[in-house]
């Protein structure tokens, strides 16, 4: 088929969805979101960072209002490919609420849908771009964690299947592959491994108890090779759990683990982007402490290297992207504002700040999803996706014509400085052919 006719095909298509493809489909510079859980908007305050990793507040999105469900955000995950966000929200009702959000390539938000969940979604994790695990999190009562069907169009989830949890599963952690999913018990004290088909359906391959200690902030390394968790006030209130990932997605217990913190109460893991270094924040001394992870065993050995959020419990969560480490301040009560710190990552394990706390303009920021646009190894693929189709015709064609002082980003693909023909020619030459490697 000749370029004119496929670019007749194409076109008829695209145009319907050009507007709506163009302006959402993911935050084209690296990004922060967080939930906010202290309050009657349900909020998620969304950043920008520079490259020299300062954050710059782009937008509060109120999900809710006094008395909806739609309060207290609490979890917060990406999609892999960028364009969504969940949020859950762990509130007194009985019957609780999953937020889906749209982000655009300016990183301001659109309420996409809701959708009611058993109570209590106290964690949620994308298992893929179309498949999210959410935790039904009760003391004494039903645990479970369960998996949704996104369809991206409509917004709408759809409940695929359910697994057994324990007495208080009260964390979820999906493996880098999309393959396993994992459960953490914090009262039976067990971690749970279930295998996930494409279509989300669960199969439990392990339980793994972890003895005397609760495993609290359960966290896969960016390889899956490795996991670790927080004891929490556990095991003396100063120990994190390792294990080795199997190929199988069966979990083994590093020798020496579990290892010891001088931090007290560790809860919540995460991992330079390559996973040589591990932050572990804690909730008594609202600590960030980082350690080396040993390249062969896994062992970790605490850097010295310390931020102190400020009061007991005042530490919300962390993340990192890229070269930096995002830190939450729940509370207000020494500074007078709540909101996001960022700091540089050294390969010592030294993390340095970037600036003051920038505020979320809403009541105790807690989770943090972060977004770091890929490399661009694959120029006609505008959305990012992985795949050069639709949506990334209608991006290019929404500038066509567009003259000196386009970006590769908005069609210009041979970088000339224009949209134009040669632009349409190099796109349509792949169109429907997967990004390589």
């Amino acid at each position: 088929m000749s370029i004119q006719r496929t670019f007749q095909n194409a076109l008829s298509l695209a145009l319907g969805i050009c507007a709506v493809s163009a302006a959402a489909s993911q935050s084209l510079v690296p990004a922060a979101f967080v939930a906010n859980n202290g309050n009657n908007e349900g909020a998620v305050t969304s950043f920008t960072l520079d490259s020299a990793g300062r954050p710059a507040f782009v937008q509060k999105l109120v999900i809710g209002g006094a008395g909806s469900p739609g309060t207290n955000a609490y979890s917060i995950d990406i999609t892999p490919g960028g364009r969504f966000l969940a949020t859950s929200h762990a509130t007194a009702f009985t019957t609780e609420q999953i937020t889906l959000i749209e982000i655009h390539s300016d990183a301001t938000l659109t309420l996409l849908s809701t959708r009611t969940t058993p109570d209590s979604p106290l964690s949620l994790k994308w298992i893929s771009d179309t498949l999210l695990a959410v935790t039904r999190t009760q003391y004494g009562g039903t645990n479970q964690v369960i998996t949704y069907r996104l369809e991206p169009e409509t917004g709408v989830l759809t409940e695929v299947d359910r697994g057994a949890g324990g007495t208080f599963s009260s964390v979820v952690e999906t493996h880098p592959s999309g393959r396993f999913v994992y459960l953490g018990d914090s009262n039976s004290n067990f971690i749970r491994v279930f295998e996930a088909s494409a279509d989300g359906f669960l199969s439990e391959i392990q339980t793994e108890f972890t003895g005397t200690t609760y495993p609290l902030g359960v966290a896969i390394s960016p390889d899956g090779s490795r996991l670790y968790a927080g004891g929490g006030i556990s095991s003396g209130r100063h120990a994190i759990l390792g294990y080795d990932v199997g190929p199988d997605g069966r979990i083994t217990p590093m020798p020496g683990a579990p290892f010891t913190s001088s931090g007290d109460s560790p809860f919540n893991i995460d991992y330079s982007e390559y996973g040589s270094i591990v932050f572990v924040g804690h909730g008594a001394d609202a600590t960030v402490r980082s350690f080396l992870a040993d390249p062969a065993t896994g062992s970790l050995s605490e850097t010295g290297y310390v931020f102190d959020v400020g009061l007991q419990g005042s530490f919300g969560d962390s993340a990192t992207l890229g070269d930096f480490l995002l830190v939450t301040d729940d509370t207000s009560a020494i500074d007078g504002i709540t909101g996001l710190y960022s700091f540089q990552i050294l390969s010592s394990g030294e993390f340095t700040s970037t600036g003051p706390v920038v505020g979320t303009s809403a009541t105790a920021p807690t989770g943090i999803a972060v977004w770091k646009p890929p490399t661009q190894n694959c120029p006609a693929d505008l959305d990012h996706d992985g795949v050069i189709s639709l949506a990334d015709l209608a991006v290019l064609l929404s500038t066509f014509g567009t003259p000196s002082g386009a970006t590769p980003e908005q069609g210009d693909l041979d970088a000339d400085g224009d949209v134009e023909l040669q632009d349409l020619a190099s796109l349509l030459a792949v169109f429907g052919l997967p990004c390589p490697g």
